[in-house]
């Protein structure tokens, strides 16, 4: 299919059926025109051109009675011997126009039936009937009219002579007087009637009237089969029109679409030039159809030899009109089809691209003024607009539609503006919650409006970037602490082992063994840190399981408080511990617990000031269960509270202690993962770290 549609002699094959079939409907579709008046009316006597033939009929009858009223005076200037010459020549010439009117409205020769009447005595004048016919059966309808032969009638006639009927107007003399009254021809009224057989039974007689009602009955019998040849080409050039529509555009060889000489001319030029073809055309068409219309009922057309010949020859003209009108009409569908394929119809009418420039000059115009202009502007639109309403109601009340029409157009207009804005409100609620990832839906929203969303949608993306890049940098962190310590353990696990080893041998060198015990103190040091760079890693990234389960919070602290009491106690540090009674539940990862609990009070036992106390307090209530631990700080403490819970920092900056500042870190990140929360105050010297977790029902 996609070859035949590029074939370029499937689409030259398709052009000559176009237009063959629009020959054939043209010539079927005037003849059927031609016909159609038959099919429309119920007598032949009905149509137009039936009506036309009559008059002329009628009118040639009246010149007729005329010529014989001017033969009339003419033979009594005769009479009274006042007669010349040129009035003998007169009269011999209008015997001779009279005696052709009278072969022209003879019996023999026309089925037109007259009957002129003098109105003032009754008696027949003139007729072409029978004897003894009447008119009331000699035709079908008749029609009557009266005559006055007098220089009223004369002019109402459209005889513009009156010295050639008898009548001679003197200067300053009224219409129809002479400068004679004696001499006056007088008035004489006539009464015609006049009509046509409803039925031609005499074929001998073959004037206009025969004519017609041949072509009429000629007609009747040829219509449907005029229109069922005008609608079967008539589709088939619809066909044939879809197919090159179809097929425009493509080229054998190219995906794209193929433009060609017509699309580089601008379309609304081609448009009105082909339109302006079509148009004229079109009327060729009608006026060689109505010629046509009009002589096959003219008796001296059709007694011509050669009328048959022109009949059919201007009816293949009015095809052909026809045809080169559906050319025309097609190439412009071609083109249109084209461009509308390669989607360059805007861009090739100039009409467009003139509207288009002045579109966007006041667009970006407006577009470009702050949104304050735009507003000061925008009312004072309205404000004039409505204004010019408002007078146009003083004068003419039914403009109360149209005030009425701009008041509903500006209360649509705010509220699509309130509800952008609201968009826009919620948008910005959303992002600042947190979710990063959310985009405001900026699709049909007011301009103004849209670039604020969209900057929005910007930051977002930018702070989500910045976020992704900050956690795959922790992340990275935490991998590298991660790796680290475990390549450390395996060279440490060596090295605490080949100390415990030494330390079973005997050493005669008390400096020896003294090695030996900072080699022990500081390896365990050291596998200490690395446990404990290892568990903040971890924690911080959230990659430990969590088993959250009912536990007795009192009974942990106690086995805390009786691991850490000999070692508080050589620190000279008092322990005082409040305790709630009975036992206190909490919903938490015993393990994990432990961790934060034994992190809280070895950070008592590192940094706590030698001789003071620390404090433990356990409460419970609204669903909550804290504990506090309280200390006074060996070292003044000039960190922050928040700072001090990172990892790495110490309150004490010169690192003389055996602290790796990774123990609140640890604290912080596993009551987190717990679903509790940590928090640290810092009173002058006075430390103070609050756990707290859900209770357990």
């Amino acid at each position: 299919m996609k070859k035949l549609q590029s074939s370029t002699a499937a689409k030259v094959c398709a052009w000559i059926v176009l237009l063959c079939a629009a020959l054939g409907a043209g010539v079927f579709g005037v003849r059927a025109l031609l016909s159609f008046q038959s099919v429309t009316t119920d007598t032949w006597q009905s149509g137009s051109r039936f009506y036309n033939a009559r008059e002329n009929r009628y009118r040639e009858l009246i010149d007729g009675v005329y010529l014989t009223q001017r033969l009339e005076l003419l033979e009594k200037k005769v009479e009274e011997g006042t007669a010349d010459a040129v009035t003998y020549a007169d009269i011999e010439a209008l015997k001779e126009n009279r005696a052709g009117v009278e072969e022209h409205f003879s019996r023999d020769n026309t089925w037109f039936r007259f009957c002129l009447t003098d109105a003032d005595t009754g008696k027949t004048v003139g007729t072409n009937l029978a004897e003894g016919e009447s008119m009331l059966k000699a035709v079908k309808d008749i029609f009557r009219s009266t005559i006055e032969l007098s220089e009223e009638s004369w002019l109402e006639y459209g005889y513009y002579d009156p010295s050639a009927y008898g009548y001679e107007i003197a200067p300053g003399d009224q219409a129809g007087q002479n400068a004679d009254d004696t001499q006056a021809v007088q008035p004489r009224r006539l009464v015609l009637e006049y009509g046509v057989p409803e039925e031609i039974t005499n074929v001998e007689i073959q004037d206009e009237f025969y004519h017609i009602w041949q072509a009429y009955e000629n007609d009747r019998v040829s219509f449907d089969q005029f229109l069922t040849g005008f609608l079967n080409l008539g589709a088939l050039a619809v066909i044939a029109l879809l197919w090159v529509l179809w097929s425009a555009g493509h080229k054998k060889g190219r995906s794209e679409i193929v433009t060609t000489w017509q699309e580089r001319i601008w379309f609304d030029l081609y448009a009105a030039a082909m339109i302006a073809a079509v148009v004229t055309l079109a009327f060729c068409t009608i006026g060689v159809t109505e010629q046509l219309y009009w002589s096959s009922t003219s008796l001296y057309a059709v007694q011509s030899e050669s009328y048959d010949s022109f009949f059919k020859l201007g009816v293949m003209g009015a095809g052909a009109l026809f045809a080169a009108g559906v050319g025309c009409g097609s190439l412009l569908l071609r083109t249109f089809t084209v461009r509308l394929k390669a989607r360059c119809l805007g861009k090739t009418t100039l009409l467009c691209r003139v509207v288009t420039w002045m579109v966007r000059t006041i667009h970006d115009f407006i577009r470009f003024l702050p949104l304050t202009w735009k507003v000061v502007l925008g009312f004072l639109i309205y404000t004039m607009f409505s204004f010019w309403l408002l007078t146009q109601l003083w004068y003419d009340g039914g403009w109360i539609l149209a005030w009425f029409l701009v008041q509903i157009a500006l209360l649509l207009f705010l509220s699509w503006w309130a509800y952008g804005y609201y968009r826009l409100r919620q948008g910005t609620k959303t992002i600042v919650g947190g979710d990063l990832e959310y985009q405001i839906d900026t699709r049909r929203m007011p301009y103004d409006l849209r670039l604020q969303a969209e900057d929005l949608n910007n930051i977002s993306a930018g702070l989500s970037a910045a976020v992704d890049e900050k956690m795959k940098s922790e992340r990275f962190k935490a991998e590298l602490i991660t790796n680290v310590s475990h390549d450390l353990k395996t060279p440490l696990t060596s090295i605490i082992n080949y100390v415990d080893l030494l330390k079973t041998t005997e050493q005669t060198d008390p400096k020896a063994q003294e090695y030996i015990e900072v080699l022990d103190r500081k390896s365990q040091r050291l596998k200490k840190l690395t446990e404990d760079l290892v568990e903040a890693s971890k924690a911080s990234t959230g990659v430990l399981s969590v088993t959250r389960e009912k536990i007795g919070m009192g009974q942990l602290i106690d086995q805390a408080l009786g691991e850490w009491e000999e070692k508080l106690n050589d620190r000279k540090l008092a322990l005082v511990t409040t305790l709630p009674e009975g036992e206190t539940w909490v919903y938490a990862d015993g393990r994990h617990l432990w961790r934060v609990i034994d992190n809280l009070l070895s950070n008592c036992s590192k940094y706590a000031m030698e001789g003071t106390r620390v404090y433990l307090d356990l409460e419970r209530g609204k669903g909550q269960v804290t504990l506090s631990v309280k200390n006074i700080s060996r070292d003044p403490l000039n960190v922050p509270a928040e700072r001090l819970m990172e990892r790495f920092v110490r309150g004490e900056e010169s690192r003389s202690t055996e602290g790796s500042g990774l123990g609140l870190s640890i604290a912080r990140s596993l009551t987190e993962l717990q679903g509790g929360t940590f928090e640290l105050a810092v009173d002058g010297d006075l430390f103070k770290a609050i756990v707290t977790l859900p209770q357990a029902n």
